[in-house]
């Protein structure tokens, strides 16, 4: 019974560790550097400004500054001029 016990806790940490190192890999790969928009009321379109985080952190702006013009992502693909931008994006660290 001994000789049976011992490979299994083995097999079972195992397992346990692959898991977590998967699930850590997963929430690396979520937080990414995406393009940042302000809203252009002349075109009624935003327009990109500067690059931006998901990370969590201090909200981008345009200036870096915290009491800047805030910057938004887009909720689908990035592209040249999304009709709406409305993510909340965080600065780069």
């Amino acid at each position: 019974m001994k000789k049976f016990i011992l490979p299994v806790f083995v097999m079972l940490i195992g397992a346990g560790a692959a898991f977590a190192g998967q699930h850590a890999k997963k929430n690396e790969s979520t937080l990414v550097n995406r393009q940042g928009y302000i809203f252009n009321q002349n075109t009624n379109r935003c327009d990109p400004v500067k690059m931006c985080s998901t990370d969590p952190g201090p909200i981008c702006t345009v200036n870096g500054l915290p009491t800047g013009q805030q910057v938004f992502g887009t909720s689908g693909p990035d592209v040249e001029h999304p009709l709406t931008c409305e993510v909340t994006l965080r600065r780069i660290q």
